[in-house]
């Protein structure tokens, strides 16, 4: 199963051929996806004339799809694609630098965001009233998790907004904040009616002098879809999203999935203790029947983290842009941010144990999509959990921590007792470890429970028959992808 071996998050972009031959491979994830001259390409909605370049935009949000007469006859997965649909999620104007948002739709761009155009290739070189599009995952708060950003020099005549209905008005309809008019306009595929919790695609055309407070009053198409495509029930596939809400310990919403698991699920850079709203995850499966899927495989976007422990109200930082600084590490507020208690939005005003959760990019920035408060501060009760960057028994640095396990008990992934051999086989650089214990104010964590989260690389398990049907994931590279991109 494949979802084991992807790659870590953004690999950056490479060049490639100039045009599409037979036998070409896509990398989607880890996918290998084969197209030839049957394979179908679909960019922002557009048939591509056959022989046309398509984007060479690693990061790009892409689908490859497979008929059911060329899945059969394929070998391995040597089966070529039917089509492969590159998408974005919004497109338009900056109506807000902090926090970032494009017509309304707050988004969270991390070191694994693939970018171009942008000056000086930092977001934070972003204006308002520049254009961009954004491709990506959007959750079910009206963010987004850009894969991908292009800044756009100029602004162009059509735009594009994706996301859940929030609120219905009259003739009004929000996406987020963003304000919709519904004057004039026949929804495609709502049923009945528009309703609150529909995933629509909007299509605009463009307004002069648009801001945050501008109602877009120009549409020209709203059709209801589903934010991640339905699969063939009984056929294997591979999804990339965001978690929408918790069901049961086992059970999970993504887009319109429900997703279950068991205790044979492979977990890779996460357990399924941090399987949470707003979590992004690609999911290797068996689709059922009523939009079931049958995970065999998880795998998280980026290494999770878990940090707990005593914070001072100086630590936090509010905000759109805001900050928890907790043992001696500095965590981001994310889009995807999950703060029941506030911390991120009011502070604290004293000593608190505060809970972080969230994940690592690749250039270790950290990110965080729950935040908790504790309780009183408890030096004794902290936590720290993430990638394993060195080891020199009975020591580990992990998020540039000490974790001491001397005097500790191990725990294997399931939560059983191992002894310190057991997990010190397994506890190779990459893996995820998190250690229980106490802080000594400084950079140590010592005695308590030291846990195996998540294994370097488990063994994937044995596969269904066949090749997949549908895989949704980020475009990561290939041996042909072409120069020019679209408007």
């Amino acid at each position: 199963m494949t979802t084991l071996r992807l790659l870590a998050p953004f690999v950056g972009a490479i060049c490639f051929a100039s045009a599409v031959h037979a036998d070409d491979v896509l990398l989607i994830n880890s996918h290998a996806v084969r197209v030839d001259a049957g394979t179908s390409i679909v960019v922002d909605g557009e048939t591509l004339p056959a022989g046309s370049p398509a984007p060479n935009k690693p990061g790009l949000r892409a689908e490859a799809r497979y008929n059911a007469a060329t899945t059969a006859a394929g070998v391995n997965g040597a089966a070529a694609a039917a089509t492969v649909v590159f998408s974005y999620a919004v497109r338009g104007p900056v109506t807000s630098t902090t926090p970032l948002r494009v017509l309304g739709q707050e988004i969270t761009v991390t070191a694994d965001t693939g970018m171009t155009g942008v000056p000086g290739g930092a977001i934070g070189n972003i204006a308002l009233g520049d254009h961009l599009d954004a491709s990506g995952y959007v959750d079910s708060n009206s963010s987004l998790l850009a894969s991908f950003i292009e800044y756009l020099p100029t602004g162009t005549p059509r735009w594009l907004l994706s996301g859940y209905v929030t609120a219905i008005n009259g003739d009004e309809a929000q996406i987020g904040p963003q304000r919709v008019s519904l004057a004039g306009v026949t929804p495609i595929d709502c049923g009945d009616a528009l309703a609150v919790g529909a995933f629509v695609e909007i299509r605009a055309n463009a307004i002069a002098n648009f801001s945050a407070a501008t109602t877009l009053d120009s549409v020209t198409r709203l059709t209801c879809v589903t934010p991640v495509p339905l699969g063939t029930p009984g056929a294997f596939g591979a999804l990339t999203g965001i978690v929408g809400e918790i069901l049961a310990p086992d059970t999970f919403t993504f887009g319109p999935y429900t997703v279950t698991f068991d205790a044979a699920t492979e977990f890779r850079f996460g357990s399924a203790d941090d399987l949470a709203p707003g979590a992004a995850i690609e999911i290797d499966g068996t689709f059922g029947d009523s939009a079931a899927f049958a995970a065999q495989g998880i795998q998280f976007n980026a290494p999770a983290i878990r940090l707990e422990g005593p914070a001072q109200p100086g630590d936090v930082v509010t905000g759109a842009h805001g900050t928890i600084h907790v043992l001696n590490n500095t965590v981001r507020r994310s889009a995807q941010i999950r703060d029941r208690d506030g911390v991120y939005t009011a502070g604290i005003t004293q000593s608190r144990q505060i809970e972080v959760r969230g994940y690592v990019d690749r250039l270790g920035q950290l990110w965080a999509t729950r935040a908790r408060l504790r309780g009183a501060p408890n030096p004794a009760g902290a936590r720290a959990g993430g990638p394993l960057d060195t080891v020199a028994r009975p020591l580990m640095s992990v998020l540039g921590l000490t974790l001491d396990s001397n005097g500790a008990t191990f725990e294997d992934p399931a939560g059983n007792a191992i002894d310190a051999d057991a997990f010190f086989a397994a506890a190779l650089p990459g893996a995820l470890v998190e250690q229980t214990g106490a802080w000594d104010g400084v950079s140590t964590l010592s005695g308590g429970v030291v846990a195996l989260i998540a294994p370097l690389d488990p063994p994937p398990p044995v596969r269904v028959a066949g090749s997949p049907t549908l895989i949704v994931g980020t475009l990561r590279g290939g041996d042909a992808l072409f120069a020019n991109g679209f408007d």
